[in-house]
């Protein structure tokens, strides 16, 4: 994709231009920067070129939307063209074919991944988005269902959007977290155990531990950087209000949606007192995903203690009428820390954390599911969390199918009400 040309003002951009324009945008400033006045700027037209053209801004996202649908494919008509050439893939060949092209999608292609990432963010609440997103997305999800099917994955499986939502929300971290070698090797880890089958039928190899073992080590918090702790006490006075107000924010709208001003008014402090203990909008992405997940902590503890596990997921994942989704707020934290790199260690932290409650649940509520490590789990959550991304906040009737045919992959046959909420 070509750099905007220089337009002249007064005609209307192309689409590549309009495109190439929106993709500069969202990955300077986010989705919450993409408006009619620095798209104009951009593309070097005036903001009445773009409305008598376009029309408003959900029309000119619109556009931007369709514009991305053709690039969609052109990018990946090659490995269309590949698979439909190799046919059925070995697991070797498979995962090393899906992580070239997660990394080529994560670095060369990192503005349109980021312009899609922001989309699909979005668009879990704003339905005319949604209708604008929906090809494209389907498009994608198309492609990895296809991948899928060559390396013989169950169709039930690929076709519920588990694997598609697994390459989302990998390709989500790899933005930011690809020059890390910890990284890079423990998504070729987890892409190599998936095209395998996740669960082993036999007991994992210990070299896949001990290499898990070492990679989570590796992406642990080095001295001075930026972290996120597990388990603080939140306060109950205005920081504790504020910190509640981000989490909130963070779970429904990402992290554009925590500006100083918007978590002041929620938090009831004047956005001076918000700024004197939060500087920076990093410290308020910090505040909420703590908030987030010792709220998650506390009802897990909580459950065990007084063995009322049917209830705990309901406590875990909603603070009054809010929902608490630590997997979507984490997945706002990796595109974040895309043009906020200070953040990129706290996505590291988010990523080698995935499935970090689903192994412990799993093993306690069915002990006999065969082949079940913290790398299986991990890999069956980065699936579950990417696909819930994708559909609208507190769905859950799209989601459980999907949820209902990984555990029958993974070899279970249990009935799991409200197991799927543990997926974080």
């Amino acid at each position: 994709m070509t750099a905007p040309s220089a337009s002249k003002r007064g005609k209307a951009p192309s689409d590549n231009d309009l495109l190439a324009a929106a993709c500069g945008i969202v990955a300077q400033s986010g989705w919450a920067g993409l408006a009619l006045r620095p798209l104009a700027e951009s593309l070097n037209v005036s903001v009445t070129v773009l409305s008598n053209h376009y029309g408003t801004r959900a029309d000119v996202v619109a556009a931007v939307c369709r514009a991305a649908y053709d690039e969609e494919q052109r990018i990946f008509a090659d490995w269309h063209a590949t698979l439909l050439t190799l046919g059925t893939l070995s697991p070797a060949l498979a995962a090393d074919l899906a992580d070239t092209i997660v990394q080529e999608l994560a670095v060369r292609h990192r503005g349109f991944s980021l312009l899609f990432m922001e989309v699909l963010q979005s668009s879990g609440w704003d339905a005319s988005l949604r209708a604008a997103f929906s090809p494209w997305l389907d498009e994608r999800m198309r492609f990895w269902a296809q991948l899928g099917a060559c390396a013989g994955l169950p169709t039930s499986l690929t076709a519920s959007g588990w694997l598609g939502g697994y390459f989302i929300d990998e390709l989500a971290f790899s933005i930011s977290l690809d020059p890390q070698p910890a990284y890079r090797m423990l998504r070729r880890l987890c892409l190599r155990r998936l095209m395998s089958g996740i669960a082993a039928a036999a007991p994992p190899a210990v070299e896949d531990d001990n290499m898990f073992a070492a990679l989570f080590d590796r992406l642990a918090y080095r001295k001075g950087e930026i972290a996120i702790a597990h388990g603080v006490d939140v306060s109950s006075d205005w920081p504790g209000r504020a910190a509640r107000a981000c989490a909130i924010a963070l779970t429904e709208r990402g992290v554009s949606a925590l500006t100083h001003r918007a978590i002041a008014a929620d938090a009831g402090v004047p956005h001076t007192t918000l700024i004197y203990r939060f500087p920076t909008q990093q410290d308020l992405v910090v505040a909420g995903l703590e908030f987030i997940i010792s709220h998650v902590l506390r009802a897990v503890d909580e459950g065990e203690l007084s063995g009322d596990l049917a209830t705990t997921p309901d406590r875990m994942n909603h603070v009054g009428e809010h929902g608490l989704d630590v997997g979507r707020a984490t997945f706002a934290l990796a595109i974040a820390a895309a043009r906020m790199p200070r953040l990129a260690p706290s996505a590291a932290d988010m990523r080698r954390r995935r499935g970090i409650n689903l192994v412990k649940i799993l093993r306690r509520m069915s002990p006999a599911l065969p082949g079940i490590d913290m790398l299986a789990a991990q890999i069956a959550s980065v699936g579950l969390i990417g696909y819930a991304c994708t559909l609208p906040l507190q769905e859950k009737a799209g989601f459980i199918p999907a949820y209902e045919e990984l555990l029958s992959y993974l070899g279970d046959t249990q009935d799991f009400d409200h197991l799927y909420l543990y997926v974080r």
